[in-house]
């Protein structure tokens, strides 16, 4: 590893399991002090504990419920009281519903509830980070390709993901006299935890894998490394002049939607 990252701080939101997971794992290795974050305590030691195994060194780990303000600042207390400064914000915690009520179908609780984390719980997140943020410092968040396009029986998680393409180019304008930059990465179906739960309940897995694949030109589902190796690149200072854009990382799906 060529250290792309040695010596920054990054917090990583989400990071429990699948492309969270890979981002903790991608930054370590590069040389980052990895702070690990995740509303599932035993998801929290298990990245903990894979971090080390890749790089030699335990990272802080600590549980984070993104629609608590009160963990969201202990969280980011207790980076600034052992690191002083964060040059990284990784924000990737979501969440989805995958039994996928239309317009008509979803309450008003459901709604709300898929906003408090993918959008309120970044803007939550970033309040409290940004005064920690030198210059020089940046914000990758974790979008979806449903920033870009929406599919039927998605409208709140494709909400939540627009909104948060233009939060992150706001965060970009707002910030960048300062030195911090903000950057969106828009993965495609990505095999994930997340997306395993649709292959669990469908009535024939295969083929709905099968179908995924055929969305794609690539013909395949992507990795979690596939995306971590991307907010690795604008976590870097190879990224220096790169700023309110989106990376989509889908295998062409986007190019080429049918």
């Amino acid at each position: 590893m060529s250290g792309r990252v040695a010596g920054k701080v990054a917090v990583v939101t989400g990071a429990g399991t699948g492309i969270g997971r890979a981002t903790c794992i991608s930054l370590a290795k590069e040389g980052a002090e990895v702070i690990v974050t995740s509303r599932t305590p035993a998801h929290v030691e298990e990245t903990r504990s894979l971090v080390e195994d890749a790089t030699g060194r335990a990272p802080q780990a600590f549980q984070l419920d993104l629609t608590d303000p009160a963990q969201v600042d202990d969280v980011v207390g207790a980076v600034d009281e052992t690191f002083g400064h964060i040059d990284v914000l990784v924000n990737n915690g979501a969440v989805i519903l995958h039994d996928d009520p239309g317009v008509t179908e979803i309450t008003d609780e459901e709604w709300d509830s898929i906003f408090d984390v993918n959008v309120k719980g970044i803007f939550r997140i970033c309040k409290a980070a940004l005064p920690l943020m030198r210059r020089g410092s940046t914000i990758v968040n974790i979008g979806s390709i449903n920033s870009l396009f929406a599919q039927p029986n998605t409208s709140a998680y494709s909400a939540t993901k627009g909104a948060l393409l233009l939060f992150t180019r706001a965060l970009a304008v707002e910030y960048a006299s300062r030195g911090i930059r903000a950057n969106l990465v828009c993965p495609g179906i990505i095999d994930t935890p997340m997306n395993a739960v649709y292959l669990e309940r469908a009535e024939d897995p295969d083929a709905l894998r099968r179908d995924w694949c055929a969305r794609c030109p690539m013909e395949r589902i992507g990795q979690p490394e596939e995306v971590a190796n991307c907010t690795l690149f604008l976590a870097s200072d190879e990224a220096s002049f790169v700023t309110g854009t989106t990376l989509v990382v889908d295998g062409g799906a986007t190019a080429d939607y049918r």
